[in-house]
């Protein structure tokens, strides 16, 4: 490897393995989303992980379940009250829409022309490199741009086929040190493995409520409007009964009845014990928000796949129909509001 004297971390072994190790997860993560039918929905969920991180590296008092519950337009009952006097998500709708956009040079084009990469930029790691850019762009830059260019700055060193918005993120040294030691580039490196680890792991758990869900309709007597709750699900995982009503077209009352009976299924959890204003997740997000405690013990054993039929073809047909309307619906929603980073 080049002498590091001006570019990059000093390649230790310790710092060689931790680059093989952030790279290899971040390749794990790309590979499965690309194949995946919970991709859409995943991308919506893993838009607000990454821009919690990004918020919290600008020194935010905000967890990350307060950016899925403003993303979902509610507001949970014993988190902290959203500033009104600071927009912390006056940037988000801009990001959003540059990771929908297909033009691949988009984002790099509105970057500062300050950013450069010397000639012996090509003699590294194309991971070192994306993190210099980000690095670069935070000393000109004391907004939160920089840390959510990073999904963007992983794609155009060939890291990943597409933007992954969970990998939003840097470091503080970034900014504050000119040269960021040999501590700075390894935190960094780790809280970007344990990014796409996770993603991943949500990915899972994503595909596996999309199983369980189908299970659920076929099991039923009387499907009614389950199927489109469960799509509503995927990608708006925080439910009221009266969000339901509003974007299902029921009553209060039938939304109420229809999310018990998701609850019946442990398709979905309450995290508010009370009569009115109840609020229901996903059983993995309510464990990992801390609204649940995780099942002990050895992890159950996951149902067979059920067998082929002509009728179960079309019902699963149905229900990702339901899915693809539900995202046009949420994204068709958001669209006026979305303005050019």
């Amino acid at each position: 490897m080049p002498s590091p004297a001006s570019y990059g971390p000093d390649y230790t072994p310790q710092m060689a393995a931790a680059i093989a190790s952030c790279t290899a997860s971040i390749s794990r993560l790309d590979a499965r989303i690309s194949v995946s039918s919970a991709a859409s929905a995943w991308n919506r969920r893993a838009t607000w992980s990454g821009y919690a991180r990004a918020l919290q590296l600008q020194s935010a008092e905000v967890d990350e379940i307060d950016v899925f519950s403003w993303g979902c337009g509610l507001q949970i009952p014993g988190r902290p009250l959203r500033s009104t006097t600071l927009d912390l998500f006056d940037r988000f709708d801009a990001w959003a829409a540059a990771l929908a956009d297909p033009d691949p040079l988009a984002w790099r084009d509105t970057l500062p022309t300050a950013i450069s990469a010397p000639a012996v930029a090509t003699q590294h790691p194309a991971l070192v490199r994306a993190l210099d850019q980000v690095r670069q762009h935070a000393l000109a830059d004391g907004g939160i741009l920089p840390w959510l260019g990073l999904p963007f700055a992983l794609r155009d060193s060939g890291l990943s086929a597409s933007t992954l918005p969970c990998l939003a993120g840097g470091a503080k040294a970034f900014r504050l040190k000119r040269k960021p030691d040999a501590d700075d580039w390894l935190a960094v490196l780790r809280a970007l493995e344990r990014s796409a680890r996770e993603g991943l792991e949500r990915l899972h758990d994503l595909e596996k409520f999309h199983r369980n869900a189908q299970r659920a309709i076929v099991e039923a007597f009387r499907p009614g409007a389950l199927p489109r709750l469960l799509a509503l699900t995927h990608h708006r995982p925080l439910l009221s009964p009266q969000g339901v009503a509003d974007a299902l077209a029921l009553s209060v009352a039938g939304a109420s009845k229809l999310l018990e009976r998701a609850v019946a299924a442990d398709l979905l959890v309450e995290i508010t014990q009370r009569r009115s204003w109840r609020l229901f997740l996903p059983p993995d997000l309510a464990v990992e928000f801390g609204y649940a405690a995780p099942k002990r013990g050895r992890p159950a054993k996951e149902p067979p796949p059920l067998p082929a039929s002509r009728d179960l073809t079309v019902a699963f047909d149905a229900f990702d129909q339901e899915m693809a309307a539900i995202d046009k619906l949420l994204t068709s929603a958001r669209g006026p509001k979305l303005s050019s980073p």
